[in-house]
Formats: structure tokens, C-alpha cells, sequence
């Protein structure tokens, strides 16, 4: 069975830093329980980690989750 794996990066804007991090930890819970035809799996990598937005100054959290996909062939 064909499998890739890819790294996932999400970024998440809030109010403050506290909510940031609060919707950082529901988001990637989300996804590593999700599974299906395309994602078989996923696995947590870094994060969440605070920051805040250089252009905009918003407090912002930002994780990565290591995901196994099935490969797609490209139509030729």
C-alpha cells in the first residue's frame, strides 16, 4: 500500500494569547483523531507555540501535526 507523509502547519489569530492557545490545542486534537480515505493517520509534531503577528501585532499560536496520506495519481 502506497503511503507519503506531510507536515501540517496551522496558525491560529486571537484575541489574545490565552484563546490562541486554547483553539491551537482544540484544533489539533481534532486532527490527530481524524482519519478517513485520504489521511490515514496523524501524529502531533510541534507546538502549540505563542507569537505574535509581525505585520499586525495580534497574539497568534501555531502548531504542526505530521499526517499519512494516500498519494493521489495526477490525471495525464
Amino acid at each position: 500500500m502506497a503511503n507519503a507523509r506531510c507536515t501540517l502547519r496551522v496558525t491560529i489569530w486571537h484575541e489574545d494569547a490565552d484563546q490562541a492557545h486554547d483553539l491551537a490545542m482544540l484544533c489539533q486534537g481534532l486532527l490527530l483523531v481524524h482519519s478517513g480515505p485520504v489521511i490515514r493517520g496523524v501524529r502531533p509534531g510541534a507546538g502549540p507555540l505563542p507569537a505574535i503577528d509581525s505585520d499586525s501585532g495580534v497574539d497568534l499560536s501555531t502548531f504542526t501535526v505530521l499526517a499519512n496520506v494516500k498519494p493521489q495519481p495526477l490525471p495525464a
